[in-house]
């Protein structure tokens, strides 16, 4: 492993990438740590090559093996006091929306492979239906924040203009972190947002009472959430619901891709997944996965590693009561 201070990126080096922002002032520490972390990797793993590099107030890591960064992450919070690290939703850097294009040429890896796939969803959406007839189902959570990305990434390769059209089914049970999160996010892509509160049936038949154009709507279902196994991309809705086709461009992908994608481009979540939160629902039956409860070794208190953290994906949702 090498670290070094420099302005060089080794992107096309390395397939994986992380960007982790710091507070400036502890420069010194996370050059320190990253050598202790570099001896401990070392000691169970020779054969992957990898690099950090220190910059002004971030650092970078760059490796071809995507479990290596994530065992650098876990050291890195287990040994970093708090607010060391700086995640993505503190930071107001810009995503490269060309990276998450050209990512999808990496179809020998899954993360490249469910890009591709999802992005030929998203396009055939928008022919079949048309941009302006499109609304994106938002809450704040994940998925739907994955979806967002992706969705702008295709308008940008189309050279589409107009603001995305966003619609957030509000429950009275929400968490106050979730709705700045989806105020921010709002803020950032000048989204055309419409918030519903209440009951889901009813607020959806209300909304397309009232704006008749619109005939589909992208949703951040996966076919692990329970009883979604047999859902297709498009797909209408249920009987006695209204009617509408869903679009579905991320039946495919799994916590871990959701994951990857989100840390690989540095995209801003919501800052509960920093906290436990792995799943979130209403905020009276949502609490930290019990499967990242750790004790701090310096201090002795209980805490919880980050959501990307999770190593047994099908706990995802037992933080949900």
């Amino acid at each position: 492993m090498t670290i070094m201070e420099t302005t060089s990126d080794p992107v096309f080096k390395y397939v994986f990438r992380r960007i982790i922002y710091f507070n400036s002032n502890r420069k010194d520490l996370i050059i320190k740590t990253l050598k202790v972390i570099r001896d401990e990797i070392l000691k169970t793993n020779s054969c992957d090559t990898f690099e950090c590099i220190v910059y002004t107030d971030s650092f970078g890591i760059y490796c071809n093996n995507e479990n290596v960064i994530n065992q650098i992450e876990q050291f890195l919070v287990s040994k970093l006091p708090d607010n060391t690290l700086i995640y993505p939703h503190y930071t107001v850097n810009s995503v490269n929306f060309e990276d998450i294009k050209r990512f999808q040429t990496h179809t020998n890896l899954p993360l490249g492979r469910c890009i591709k796939e999802a992005i030929q969803v998203i396009k055939e959406s928008i022919d079949k239906f048309t941009f302006k007839n499109i609304f994106l189902s938002f809450n704040g959570g994940k998925d739907c924040v994955v979806l967002l990305y992706l969705f702008q990434a295709v308008l940008e390769e189309l050279k589409l203009n107009g603001r995305i059209k966003a619609v957030y089914f509000q429950s009275d049970d929400q968490f106050s972190e979730e709705e700045d999160y989806v105020q921010s996010t709002v803020n950032r892509f000048n989204l055309d947002l419409t918030v519903i509160k209440g009951e889901l049936k009813s607020g959806l038949s209300d909304f397309l009472k009232e704006n008749p154009q619109f005939c589909a709507s992208i949703i951040g279902t996966r076919q692990s959430d329970t009883g979604s196994t047999k859902l297709q991309f498009f797909q209408k809705t249920d009987p006695g619901w209204p009617i509408l086709m869903r679009v579905q461009p991320l039946l495919h992908w799994n916590y871990s891709n959701i994951w990857s994608f989100l840390r690989q481009f540095s995209i801003p979540y919501c800052c509960l997944y920093d906290k436990g939160y792995t799943s979130l629902g209403n905020k009276s039956k949502s609490h930290p996965n019990p499967n990242l409860k750790y004790i701090d070794e310096n201090t002795g208190e209980i805490k919880y590693w980050p959501a990307f953290l999770l190593q047994d994906s099908n706990s995802e949702r037992e933080n949900r009561l």
